[in-house]
């Protein structure tokens, strides 16, 4: 249970990393264009896999990792890079089918005055 409680802290700080990098904000953005366009959801695992092979080789993370040690350590290793990216993925593409279904309705955002 430690371990698992570890390697979830692990990945929500490299997540954080990659939000803070830039490219992590753009691959949710593209999987929540995924959603909101109703594209099928198998395509997220194609994004999560083209985002973290060009996170792993092409982008200099240097100037972010001092914030997390031991996830820029983690980072560093392209299969690890691979799970977060298919977490930011799926959670993008979620928000962005459930964001196209309160449009649609016409509901009230979350948090929003009546």
């Amino acid at each position: 249970m430690l371990k698992l409680v570890r390697f979830l802290g692990l990945v929500s700080q490299s997540i954080f990393i990659q939000f803070v990098h830039v490219f992590g904000l753009v691959a949710f953005v593209a999987s929540a264009a995924l959603g909101w366009f109703r594209l099928p959801s198998w395509l997220v695992p194609v994004v999560a896999v083209i985002s973290g092979v060009v996170a792993d080789k092409y982008i200099d993370e240097s100037s972010v990792t001092g914030i997390l040690e031991k996830a820029s350590l983690a980072n560093q290793r392209g299969g690890f890079l691979l799970v977060v990216y298919f977490v930011i993925c799926a959670v993008g593409y979620v928000t962005g089918a459930y964001g196209r279904n309160y449009m649609r309705r016409g509901l009230p955002a979350i948090g929003a005055k009546k």
